[in-house]
Parts: structure tokens; C-alpha cells; sequence
């Protein structure tokens, strides 16, 4: 059990404090930069773990489109992620990108799944902090904030929430990808997936990365952060007390709002907190009852 809950908060702590680097990277270099960079050392590095595994690789084809789809849509899914934290405030960002396995709970209701009492209460629970967040957002912190007025809030609002979606429909096709190839290696591919994939977006917008070198670190410190959080919650979700590690590791918005209060001094009503509590609870609950 003790190694379940280290497991967890590695995966909490790992992905929360990547988010929260994201802010930096983003704002310093842009986010399409940022994202890049993480992907690609979160790549090399989840490389080394398949390496050291020395796990046995599937080469069945048949199901190649699920990796792709996921390695793509989960690189637009942090994209609109890191744009979110970029233009903050990232009290508000994290917990309704972090609210997306409540969209991923409601997807499979549209595709027949019925969902217990229990994950009921979770999506309700989930979806009421959100809008609560969002409002508070919208009202309390414009007028608190004097880096972000009401319309901007609206707009970062709207991308957390295409993020938060965008996780939800990506993850699902991940999952479908993970009963041919397993948890690792589609988690492997799918990220150099999603580095091809924002090289493209690169070569179409006529663009070349911006990465300048005293940001290597930074960067490579967000993408070990990122894939130690993968591995994880992959090691970590393996034999007993496999429940309490995912429950812990959906913690991980909890980990950026603490270090966006901390930090950055973002203002926070009451009423937002609340609303994170919320969310929070709902996301455990969801990772409870599978």
C-alpha cells in the first residue's frame, strides 16, 4: 500500500509541477516551442524505460490508427493546454483541464456504457465545479486580477474546456489502443506520435521552434517530469493497491493551483475553491469506481 501512495504522489507531483512549468516554457518561448520540447524529452526518456523493460514489442498493425489518433489528439489536447496556462490564470486553467475524466465518463454514456450510481454523483460533482470555477472566474477574479479582464478569462475558459474535451476523447482511444499493445508501449508511441506531430504543425505554419539554450533545462526537466509521471502511474497501477495510485495521481491539478497560489499570488475566492473541491472529489470518486 505505501508503495501504491508513492507511486500516486509521483504521478500528482510529476504531472502538477510539469503544468505549472508549462506557464513559464509557454510564456518565454510559446507554447507550440514548449510543448516541442517536453514532448520530445518525455519521448527519449519513456525510450530508455521500453529500453531497460526490455519488454516484448507487439508489431500488429491492425491497430495502428488508436496510437496515432491518440499520440495527435492528446499533443492538441496539451497544446490547447499549454496555451490555456500560458495566458492564465492557471487557478483556473488546471482544475477544468484536470476535470476531464468526468467528459471521458460522459463519451462513454453516449457510446452505451451505463454508469453506476456512485459515477453518476462523480460527473455531477465534476461538472458543477466547473461551472463554478468558470463563474467565479469570470466575475470575482476580473475584478481581483488585474493582469486578466473578463473577456480574456471568457477565452481561456473556452480553451481549458476544448482541452479538457480533448483529453476526455483521446484518452478513450488510448485505452482502445492499450488492450493490442499494452499500457507502455502505446504510451511510448503515441508520444513520438505526438512530437512528429507538432513538427508537422511547425513546417505548416511556416515556422521553426523557438528553443533558445538556456531553456534545455527547463524543458527537459518538464518532459522528465512528465514521462516519471507516465511510468508511475503504469508501475504503480500494477497488483495491489493499483486504486490507490490512480486515485492519488488524478490529484495532479491540486498540485499546480497550490504552486499557481503559492508563486504566482493568483487571487482566489472562496467560491473557487469550493468549486476545485468539487472537481477534485468528483475526479477521485470516477477513479474509485471504475
Amino acid at each position: 500500500m505505501l508503495s501504491s501512495v508513492l507511486f500516486g504522489s509521483t504521478t500528482a507531483l510529476g504531472w502538477g509541477c510539469a503544468d505549472f512549468i508549462a506557464r513559464f516554457t509557454g510564456r518565454a518561448i510559446g507554447h507550440h516551442s514548449a510543448l516541442m520540447g517536453m514532448l520530445g524529452i518525455s519521448a527519449v526518456v519513456l525510450t530508455l524505460v521500453v529500453w531497460f523493460a526490455d519488454i516484448e514489442l507487439v508489431t500488429d498493425v491492425s491497430a495502428w490508427w488508436q496510437i496515432v489518433l491518440s499520440g495527435v489528439g492528446i499533443m492538441l489536447a496539451t497544446l490547447f493546454l499549454y496555451w490555456g496556462l500560458e495566458r492564465g490564470p492557471v487557478t483556473v486553467v488546471a482544475p477544468i483541464v484536470g476535470a476531464y475524466p468526468a467528459f471521458n465518463l460522459l463519451f462513454a454514456v453516449v457510446t452505451g456504457v451505463r454508469p453506476s450510481l456512485w459515477q453518476w454523483v462523480a460527473m455531477g460533482l465534476v461538472m458543477l465545479g466547473v461551472i463554478v470555477v468558470a463563474a467565479c472566474a469570470e466575475i470575482e477574479v476580473a475584478e481581483e486580477d488585474e493582469e486578466h479582464d473578463r473577456s480574456e478569462i471568457t477565452k481561456t475558459i473556452i480553451i481549458a474546456i476544448i482541452s479538457s474535451i480533448g483529453f476526455a476523447l483521446t484518452v478513450a482511444a488510448a485505452q482502445q489502443a492499450m488492450e493490442t499493445y499494452g499500457e507502455l508501449q502505446t504510451i511510448w508511441l503515441a508520444r513520438w506520435v505526438g512530437f512528429v506531430a507538432i513538427a508537422c504543425l511547425f513546417v505548416i505554419r511556416g515556422e521553426a521552434p523557438t528553443m533558445p539554450i538556456r531553456w534545455w533545462p527547463v524543458l527537459t526537466v518538464q518532459g522528465v517530469l512528465d514521462a516519471t509521471a507516465y511510468v508511475s502511474l503504469l508501475y504503480g497501477s500494477m497488483g495491489i493497491g493499483a486504486q490507490m495510485t490512480v486515485v492519488i495521481g488524478s490529484s495532479f491539478s491540486a498540485v499546480t493551483v497550490v504552486l499557481a497560489k503559492i508563486f504566482l499570488h493568483e487571487p482566489m475566492s472562496w467560491r473557487q475553491w469550493l468549486g476545485i473541491g468539487f472537481i477534485l472529489s468528483g475526479v477521485i470518486l470516477i477513479s474509485t469506481y471504475k
